[in-house]
């Protein structure tokens, strides 16, 4: 990744941001932390959404070097009883002054993370999240570790897991090659289709081409000009609404779910998708 990019990308997202605390709210809210930021007392915290593992992460980026220290497997960080959570002081307040982020080596450093291709940050035990009975049953999905994702695309695929949507597999671009995002199974696919169609895309103003593959379960994300930073600009963008949002799209599917029988189950993508859209253009018009 260019510099340049990651600078003129951290430039525009903390535009307007001058005090540290919310410059720093800003880049490491793009860099998939959820983060709170209580404005009376200015204290930034992890959130309770996040996986109990970020707390560590975030703690080793305290220093430019990482990369050298921070090692660990990239497969199944599925917490089932999550209590670390608040075990970590990152969860309660962050001393934001132990982050150099008005240093572009450091920005550089965090936003080039280099995950190993050959395990395509993959989360083995999510496939069970993909069947249809889970799909239909469970609306938490397991939080993702910010470690297992690629800096550009990490806001987003967080964003989707905590809307009740899973992925498995996310990749931000490379050698102008799209961004995408690759989801557990045909019902996650038809049914983040079928929000971002018919609700997402209607609330913001989108420039970049999402394209929706059934054979396997992807969306890639393309600028049309071909810009690194209007892609990932845009992916910003449909992370923060979609997080932002999160309690309505998780309210949808809830009510979705019992409502599911097995001819939904064994419907083909292209009558699944139609059957999902119908649903959510009912929801959002009782909005």
């Amino acid at each position: 990744m260019e510099p340049s990019i990651i600078n003129n990308f951290i430039t525009t997202i903390t535009n307007g941001q001058q005090g540290h605390i919310h410059r720093f709210y800003e880049i490491f809210s793009a860099r998939g932390f959820f983060l709170e930021l209580d404005k009376a007392t200015e204290i930034v915290r992890l959130s309770a959404d996040s996986h109990a593992e970020d707390g560590g992460f975030l703690e080793a980026l305290e220093d430019i070097n990482y990369k050298h220290k921070y090692v660990g497997s990239h497969q199944d960080a599925i917490i089932h009883n999550d209590t670390a959570s608040a075990q970590h002081a990152l969860f309660n307040n962050i001393d934001t002054q132990k982050y150099p982020i008005n240093d572009l080596h450091y920005i550089t450093a965090l936003f080039t993370n280099e995950i190993p291709v050959d395990l395509f940050r993959l989360n083995w035990e999510r496939d069970w999240y993909g069947k249809f009975e889970q799909f239909k049953g469970v609306n938490h999905i397991p939080q993702v570790r910010v470690f297992d994702l690629e800096p550009f695309i990490a806001r987003l695929v967080k964003s989707f897991s905590s809307a009740g949507i899973s992925t498995w597999s996310s990749c931000e671009g490379h050698c102008g090659e799209p961004a995408y995002i690759k989801f557990d199974g045909k019902y996650h696919r038809a049914w983040c289709q079928a929000l971002f169609e018919n609700f997402i895309r209607k609330k913001l103003d989108l420039v970049c081409s999402w394209e929706w593959s059934g054979w396997d379960n992807r969306c890639s994300i393309r600028s049309p000009s071909g810009s690194c930073l209007e892609l990932y600009l845009e992916i910003q963008s449909v992370a923060r609404f979609i997080y932002t949002n999160r309690d309505i799209l998780s309210t949808m599917k809830t009510k979705l779910c019992p409502i599911l029988t097995d001819a939904h189950k064994n419907m083909n993508q292209k009558t699944l998708l139609n059957t999902f859209e119908k649903y959510v253009g009912t929801f959002v018009n009782e909005l």
